[in-house]
């Protein structure tokens, strides 16, 4: 369970550390000294992600959701899904949700892409060792690489381009998407998929690029999902309700 020990904390975060309205939606271009509320807006590429991997199955379908819309659909679509930045140390914007989102936009073929959000706290006064426990104790980040594995905050990649697919993440993400569980929306809960992906992990193995092989696991997954081993975790329906 020591890879669920964030969870505790994730009922406080939407009422708590992160209740934080959006005082305005005047945006504004991104700045290090902006309050937590400000909206604000930024080239995609410059914004810090605040986990180690991706589900690609997500990005691909988020990226041809932004091909086939026009260029005022999609900054309609980014207002409404306002993603929030924390500010660190050196005035660094970094991403706590909405990376597959974000993702997308960086791969599809729209040429704009500035994203649109709102600060959830600036944290650019502390150091980086204060910053990232501040990050991991309000569930900000998730630092389990591709492979499951626990990393050091140090070690997050620089950029949304740099994220290392992980397979389990994107099955994730269709079993939420199939129904198997309740999505929970940022700010209530942050990572969401990321658990289930670790869940998953260590008990179904498939070959992705089979997708025949994928709608096997799929399934499987879908079953698990439903049962008492999965009781804890965020989102969970239980099939006797």
């Amino acid at each position: 369970m020591k890879r669920f020990r964030l969870l505790s904390v994730f009922v406080l975060v939407g009422f708590v550390a992160s209740g934080v309205a959006r005082a305005t939606t005047a945006y504004e271009s991104f700045r290090p000294g902006m309050v937590a509320g400000a909206a604000y807006t930024i080239d995609a590429l410059r914004l810090h992600p605040t986990q180690f991997s991706v589900g690609q199955r997500e990005i691909e379908h988020k990226r041809t959701k932004f091909d086939g819309m026009s260029p005022a659909a999609v900054t309609a679509y980014l207002q409404k899904k306002d993603v929030p930045v924390v500010i660190g140390p050196g005035g660094l914007p970094y991403l706590t949700d909405g990376h597959h989102t974000i993702s997308a936009l960086i791969a599809c073929a729209q040429p704009d892409k500035t994203v649109y959000g709102h600060i959830l706290a600036n944290w650019s006064d502390v150091a980086d060792a204060e910053f990232w426990v501040r990050m991991q104790k309000q569930g900000y980040t998730f630092l389990n690489d591709s492979s499951g594995q626990h990393r050091h905050p140090s070690e997050l990649p620089a950029s949304l381009v740099d994220m290392k697919p992980d397979s389990y993440r994107g099955l994730a993400w269709a079993v939420m998407e199939a129904g198997g569980f309740e999505e929970i929306k940022p700010p209530a809960i942050f990572f969401q998929e990321f658990y289930w992906a670790e869940f998953f992990r260590t008990r179904i193995t498939w070959n992705d690029a089979d997708e025949a092989d994928f709608a096997r696991a799929l399934q499987e997954a879908l079953t698990l999902a439903h049962s008492p081993a999965a009781a804890t975790l965020p989102g969970y329906k239980d099939p006797q309700r």
